[in-house]
Protein backbone atom coordinates (compact mmCIF):
# COMPACT_ATOMS: atom_id res chain seq x y z
CA UNK A 1 0.00 0.00 0.00
CA UNK A 2 0.89 3.46 -0.86
CA UNK A 3 2.11 5.43 2.50
CA UNK A 4 0.73 9.24 2.82
CA UNK A 5 4.24 9.68 4.65
CA UNK A 6 7.68 8.81 3.87
CA UNK A 7 8.79 8.29 7.77
CA UNK A 8 12.91 7.68 8.39
CA UNK A 9 15.05 8.67 11.33
CA UNK A 10 18.29 10.36 11.00
CA UNK A 11 20.91 10.36 13.99
CA UNK A 12 18.58 9.38 16.11
CA UNK A 13 15.88 11.66 14.69
CA UNK A 14 12.13 10.54 13.86
CA UNK A 15 11.09 12.55 10.14
CA UNK A 16 8.18 12.67 8.48
CA UNK A 17 7.94 13.80 4.79
CA UNK A 18 4.16 14.31 3.45
CA UNK A 19 3.40 11.75 0.60
CA UNK A 20 -0.18 12.79 0.03
CA UNK A 21 -1.86 16.34 -1.72
CA UNK A 22 -4.04 16.57 1.38
CA UNK A 23 -0.89 16.27 3.66
CA UNK A 24 1.04 19.28 2.14
CA UNK A 25 1.44 22.83 3.66
CA UNK A 26 -0.12 25.90 0.98
CA UNK A 27 3.81 27.43 1.03
CA UNK A 28 4.80 23.30 -0.08
CA UNK A 29 1.77 23.52 -2.58
CA UNK A 30 2.63 26.60 -4.31
CA UNK A 31 6.28 25.70 -4.40
CA UNK A 32 5.52 22.01 -5.93
CA UNK A 33 2.93 23.87 -8.55
CA UNK A 34 5.94 26.21 -9.52
CA UNK A 35 8.27 23.40 -10.48
CA UNK A 36 6.06 21.10 -11.87
CA UNK A 37 5.19 24.57 -14.07
CA UNK A 38 9.37 24.70 -15.07
CA UNK A 39 8.76 20.66 -15.68
CA UNK A 40 6.01 20.87 -18.50
CA UNK A 41 8.68 23.87 -20.12
CA UNK A 42 11.34 20.97 -19.89
CA UNK A 43 13.39 23.21 -17.43
CA UNK A 44 12.65 20.80 -14.95
CA UNK A 45 13.18 16.38 -14.10
CA UNK A 46 10.59 14.42 -12.51
CA UNK A 47 13.58 13.85 -10.63
CA UNK A 48 14.79 17.36 -9.07
CA UNK A 49 11.06 18.29 -8.58
CA UNK A 50 10.80 15.43 -5.99
CA UNK A 51 14.69 16.43 -4.99
CA UNK A 52 13.58 19.88 -4.46
CA UNK A 53 9.99 18.87 -2.95
CA UNK A 54 12.08 16.89 0.06
CA UNK A 55 14.56 19.88 0.06
CA UNK A 56 12.04 22.05 1.20
CA UNK A 57 10.26 19.85 3.32
CA UNK A 58 13.46 18.98 5.42
CA UNK A 59 14.89 22.71 5.26
CA UNK A 60 18.10 21.65 3.95
CA UNK A 61 19.75 23.12 0.90
CA UNK A 62 21.34 21.54 -2.10
CA UNK A 63 24.01 23.82 -2.24
CA UNK A 64 25.37 22.66 0.78
CA UNK A 65 24.83 18.68 0.82
CA UNK A 66 28.63 17.95 -0.62
CA UNK A 67 29.57 14.14 0.18
CA UNK A 68 28.09 10.89 -1.70
CA UNK A 69 26.25 9.53 1.60
CA UNK A 70 24.23 12.48 1.24
CA UNK A 71 23.32 12.77 -2.23
CA UNK A 72 22.88 8.85 -2.05
CA UNK A 73 19.87 9.58 0.64
CA UNK A 74 18.72 13.00 -0.88
CA UNK A 75 18.16 10.44 -4.18
CA UNK A 76 16.93 7.46 -2.10
CA UNK A 77 14.27 10.06 -0.05
CA UNK A 78 13.26 11.74 -3.45
CA UNK A 79 12.33 8.39 -4.99
CA UNK A 80 9.85 7.37 -2.65
CA UNK A 81 7.81 10.86 -3.40
CA UNK A 82 5.32 9.72 -5.13
CA UNK A 83 1.94 11.24 -4.77
CA UNK A 84 2.60 14.55 -7.94
CA UNK A 85 2.79 12.18 -10.87
CA UNK A 86 1.22 8.70 -12.08
CA UNK A 87 2.90 6.61 -14.77
CA UNK A 88 1.61 5.91 -17.39
CA UNK A 89 2.14 3.09 -19.99
CA UNK A 90 1.43 1.92 -23.37
CA UNK A 91 -1.90 2.48 -24.95
CA UNK A 92 -3.55 3.47 -22.13
CA UNK A 93 -2.08 1.39 -19.75
CA UNK A 94 -2.96 -1.98 -21.31
CA UNK A 95 -1.04 -3.73 -19.37
CA UNK A 96 -2.54 -3.01 -15.56
CA UNK A 97 -5.97 -3.92 -17.08
CA UNK A 98 -6.28 -7.27 -15.37
CA UNK A 99 -4.29 -6.43 -11.89
CA UNK A 100 -6.52 -6.09 -9.30
CA UNK A 101 -7.25 -2.58 -7.65
CA UNK A 102 -4.26 -2.10 -4.97
CA UNK A 103 -1.45 -3.55 -7.17
CA UNK A 104 -2.46 -1.38 -9.90
CA UNK A 105 -2.72 1.74 -8.15
CA UNK A 106 1.11 1.19 -6.68
CA UNK A 107 1.89 0.64 -10.70
CA UNK A 108 0.95 3.74 -11.60
CA UNK A 109 3.13 5.38 -8.38
CA UNK A 110 6.06 3.34 -7.94
CA UNK A 111 8.74 2.59 -11.04
CA UNK A 112 8.91 -0.49 -12.08
CA UNK A 113 12.69 -0.64 -11.00
CA UNK A 114 11.10 -0.11 -7.37
CA UNK A 115 8.41 -2.35 -7.10
CA UNK A 116 8.73 -5.23 -4.69
CA UNK A 117 6.87 -8.34 -4.50
CA UNK A 118 5.00 -7.90 -7.74
CA UNK A 119 5.07 -10.29 -10.69
CA UNK A 120 4.53 -8.06 -13.58
CA UNK A 121 7.34 -5.93 -12.58
CA UNK A 122 9.71 -7.55 -14.50
CA UNK A 123 7.74 -7.27 -17.44
CA UNK A 124 6.62 -3.48 -17.00
CA UNK A 125 10.80 -2.37 -16.86
CA UNK A 126 10.69 -3.01 -20.79
CA UNK A 127 8.21 -1.33 -21.56
CA UNK A 128 8.54 2.85 -22.29
CA UNK A 129 6.37 5.36 -19.84
CA UNK A 130 5.96 8.79 -18.91
CA UNK A 131 5.08 10.71 -16.04
CA UNK A 132 1.33 12.55 -15.84
CA UNK A 133 0.66 15.44 -12.81
CA UNK A 134 -1.70 14.07 -10.78
CA UNK A 135 -4.47 16.57 -10.73
CA UNK A 136 -7.29 14.89 -8.58
CA UNK A 137 -7.42 15.27 -4.91
CA UNK A 138 -9.89 16.81 -2.61
CA UNK A 139 -8.79 19.79 -0.41
CA UNK A 140 -8.79 23.64 -0.34
CA UNK A 141 -5.10 24.09 -0.81
CA UNK A 142 -4.82 28.09 -0.82
CA UNK A 143 -7.13 29.22 1.77
CA UNK A 144 -6.82 32.62 1.81
CA UNK A 145 -5.22 35.61 -0.89
CA UNK A 146 -3.66 38.48 0.22
CA UNK A 147 -2.72 41.94 -0.73
CA UNK A 148 -0.23 43.40 1.22
CA UNK A 149 -0.86 41.17 4.31
CA UNK A 150 -3.85 43.71 5.14
CA UNK A 151 -6.50 42.96 2.72
CA UNK A 152 -7.68 38.99 3.10
CA UNK A 153 -9.97 36.98 0.67
CA UNK A 154 -11.07 33.37 1.87
CA UNK A 155 -11.41 31.02 -0.82
CA UNK A 156 -14.34 28.98 -1.06
CA UNK A 157 -13.93 25.63 1.56
CA UNK A 158 -14.07 22.23 0.89
CA UNK A 159 -14.39 19.83 3.60
CA UNK A 160 -14.19 15.96 3.75
CA UNK A 161 -14.57 15.33 7.54
CA UNK A 162 -16.88 12.78 9.08
CA UNK A 163 -17.23 10.86 5.30
CA UNK A 164 -18.94 13.75 3.97
CA UNK A 165 -18.15 16.25 1.46
CA UNK A 166 -19.17 19.38 1.51
CA UNK A 167 -18.43 22.43 -0.72
CA UNK A 168 -19.29 26.07 -0.66
CA UNK A 169 -19.42 27.05 -4.03
CA UNK A 170 -22.65 28.19 -5.17
CA UNK A 171 -24.00 26.38 -8.63
CA UNK A 172 -23.04 29.80 -10.96
CA UNK A 173 -19.74 30.24 -9.45
CA UNK A 174 -18.74 26.81 -10.37
CA UNK A 175 -20.37 26.49 -13.78
CA UNK A 176 -18.31 30.21 -14.46
CA UNK A 177 -14.84 28.69 -13.40
CA UNK A 178 -15.12 25.42 -14.81
CA UNK A 179 -15.94 27.08 -18.10
CA UNK A 180 -11.92 28.70 -17.41
CA UNK A 181 -10.33 25.55 -16.94
CA UNK A 182 -7.26 25.05 -19.77
CA UNK A 183 -8.05 28.82 -20.49
CA UNK A 184 -5.12 31.36 -21.67
CA UNK A 185 -3.04 33.04 -18.42
CA UNK A 186 -5.11 36.51 -19.04
CA UNK A 187 -7.92 34.80 -17.77
CA UNK A 188 -6.55 33.66 -14.26
CA UNK A 189 -7.38 36.20 -12.82
CA UNK A 190 -11.24 36.28 -13.60
CA UNK A 191 -11.39 32.32 -12.11
CA UNK A 192 -9.40 33.63 -8.89
CA UNK A 193 -12.02 36.29 -8.85
CA UNK A 194 -15.08 34.11 -9.31
CA UNK A 195 -13.30 31.19 -6.88
CA UNK A 196 -12.23 33.73 -3.94
CA UNK A 197 -15.54 36.17 -4.58
CA UNK A 198 -16.57 37.71 -0.75
CA UNK A 199 -20.23 37.69 0.10
CA UNK A 200 -22.98 37.18 -2.04
CA UNK A 201 -21.48 35.71 -5.46
CA UNK A 202 -21.80 38.30 -8.18
CA UNK A 203 -20.94 37.68 -12.11
CA UNK A 204 -20.61 40.95 -12.68
CA UNK A 205 -18.80 41.62 -9.48
CA UNK A 206 -16.72 38.89 -9.69
CA UNK A 207 -15.19 40.50 -13.72
CA UNK A 208 -14.80 43.90 -11.96
CA UNK A 209 -12.84 41.66 -8.89
CA UNK A 210 -10.66 40.56 -11.46
CA UNK A 211 -8.57 43.82 -12.47
CA UNK A 212 -7.04 43.94 -8.90
CA UNK A 213 -6.22 40.28 -8.88
CA UNK A 214 -4.28 40.64 -11.91
CA UNK A 215 -1.82 42.27 -9.38
CA UNK A 216 -1.50 38.41 -7.88
CA UNK A 217 1.78 36.54 -8.51
CA UNK A 218 1.38 34.49 -11.64
CA UNK A 219 2.54 31.48 -9.61
CA UNK A 220 -0.58 31.58 -7.34
CA UNK A 221 -2.85 32.42 -9.84
CA UNK A 222 -1.53 29.00 -11.10
CA UNK A 223 -1.76 26.97 -8.26
CA UNK A 224 -5.07 28.27 -7.34
CA UNK A 225 -6.18 27.45 -11.28
CA UNK A 226 -4.51 23.99 -10.36
CA UNK A 227 -6.50 23.45 -6.83
CA UNK A 228 -9.66 23.82 -8.53
CA UNK A 229 -9.02 21.65 -11.43
CA UNK A 230 -7.94 18.65 -8.80
CA UNK A 231 -10.92 19.61 -7.38
CA UNK A 232 -13.59 19.04 -10.69
CA UNK A 233 -11.52 16.27 -11.08
CA UNK A 234 -11.95 14.56 -7.80
CA UNK A 235 -15.85 15.66 -7.93
CA UNK A 236 -16.33 13.50 -11.68
CA UNK A 237 -14.20 10.47 -10.80
CA UNK A 238 -14.05 9.75 -7.31
CA UNK A 239 -17.55 10.20 -5.93
CA UNK A 240 -21.63 9.50 -7.08
CA UNK A 241 -21.35 12.45 -9.64
CA UNK A 242 -19.26 10.48 -11.74
CA UNK A 243 -21.86 9.45 -13.93
CA UNK A 244 -22.81 13.16 -15.10
CA UNK A 245 -19.24 12.86 -17.42
CA UNK A 246 -20.35 9.23 -18.61
CA UNK A 247 -22.83 10.36 -21.21
CA UNK A 248 -21.42 11.94 -24.51
CA UNK A 249 -22.37 14.64 -25.75
CA UNK A 250 -25.97 14.39 -25.90
CA UNK A 251 -28.84 16.88 -25.02
CA UNK A 252 -28.61 15.35 -21.71
CA UNK A 253 -25.59 15.68 -21.08
CA UNK A 254 -25.70 19.09 -19.19
CA UNK A 255 -22.17 18.58 -17.69
CA UNK A 256 -21.15 18.40 -20.68
CA UNK A 257 -22.56 20.99 -23.00
CA UNK A 258 -25.28 23.75 -21.84
CA UNK A 259 -24.52 23.85 -18.25
CA UNK A 260 -25.78 27.40 -17.74
CA UNK A 261 -28.75 26.49 -20.10
CA UNK A 262 -29.34 23.29 -17.45
CA UNK A 263 -29.03 25.40 -14.25
CA UNK A 264 -31.59 27.84 -15.70
CA UNK A 265 -34.30 24.74 -16.59
CA UNK A 266 -34.02 24.21 -13.11
CA UNK A 267 -35.89 27.16 -12.64
CA UNK A 268 -38.38 25.95 -15.54
CA UNK A 269 -39.31 22.67 -13.45
CA UNK A 270 -40.40 24.66 -10.57
CA UNK A 271 -37.34 24.34 -8.31
CA UNK A 272 -36.90 28.49 -7.58
CA UNK A 273 -36.60 31.36 -9.67
CA UNK A 274 -33.33 31.94 -11.71
CA UNK A 275 -31.65 33.88 -8.35
CA UNK A 276 -32.66 30.87 -6.19
CA UNK A 277 -31.27 28.55 -9.04
CA UNK A 278 -27.86 30.55 -9.19
CA UNK A 279 -27.44 30.19 -5.55
CA UNK A 280 -28.02 26.66 -5.14
CA UNK A 281 -25.41 24.92 -3.63
CA UNK A 282 -22.84 23.15 -6.19
CA UNK A 283 -23.41 19.61 -4.76
CA UNK A 284 -27.15 19.89 -4.39
CA UNK A 285 -27.41 21.00 -7.85
CA UNK A 286 -25.34 17.97 -9.28
CA UNK A 287 -27.07 15.51 -7.18
CA UNK A 288 -30.36 17.13 -8.81
CA UNK A 289 -28.74 16.60 -12.23
CA UNK A 290 -27.58 13.38 -11.16
CA UNK A 291 -31.13 12.19 -10.18
CA UNK A 292 -32.86 13.69 -13.06
CA UNK A 293 -30.83 11.69 -15.83
CA UNK A 294 -31.45 8.38 -13.23
CA UNK A 295 -35.37 9.04 -13.93
CA UNK A 296 -34.89 9.70 -17.88
CA UNK A 297 -32.92 6.41 -18.44
CA UNK A 298 -35.87 4.90 -15.96
CA UNK A 299 -38.72 6.41 -17.46
CA UNK A 300 -37.46 5.54 -20.87
CA UNK A 301 -36.91 1.75 -19.75
CA UNK A 302 -40.24 1.88 -18.60
CA UNK A 303 -41.72 3.01 -22.02
CA UNK A 304 -40.10 -0.42 -23.02
CA UNK A 305 -37.37 1.55 -24.99
CA UNK A 306 -34.85 -1.00 -26.03
CA UNK A 307 -31.02 -0.34 -23.98
CA UNK A 308 -29.35 0.33 -27.55
CA UNK A 309 -31.85 3.10 -27.56
CA UNK A 310 -31.42 4.31 -24.36
CA UNK A 311 -27.55 4.64 -25.12
CA UNK A 312 -28.31 6.91 -27.94
CA UNK A 313 -31.08 8.68 -26.11
CA UNK A 314 -29.04 9.43 -22.85
CA UNK A 315 -25.27 8.70 -24.19
CA UNK A 316 -24.77 6.37 -21.49
CA UNK A 317 -22.63 3.59 -22.15
CA UNK A 318 -24.84 0.02 -21.67
CA UNK A 319 -23.52 -1.04 -18.62
CA UNK A 320 -23.95 2.26 -16.87
CA UNK A 321 -27.47 1.92 -18.04
CA UNK A 322 -27.61 -1.83 -16.67
CA UNK A 323 -26.41 -0.10 -13.32
CA UNK A 324 -29.17 2.25 -13.23
CA UNK A 325 -31.43 -0.06 -14.07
Amino acid sequence: MLNPTIDFIAKGTQYSIPNSWEGITPYLFQSLIHDIGLMAKGKLSVAMVRVNYVCRVMGWKLKKIKDSDGWANLAWLAEQVTFPFTIVYPDNDAALQDLDSDTRKLCKRIPPHRLTGITIARYLSKLPYNYAVDSCFCKQMIPVIRFNDEELYSAYTIDTSFNRLTCSLTALQFIEARSLIGGSLEQLPLLAAILYYPDRYSSDGAHSLAHKFVKLPVDELTAIAFNFQAFVNYLFTKTEFKLLTEAKNTKVSAISTGALESLYNLSSDGLGDVDTIERMNILQYLTILRKKLIDTVRSLHSAKMEKIDIAKETGLPIHIINDIL
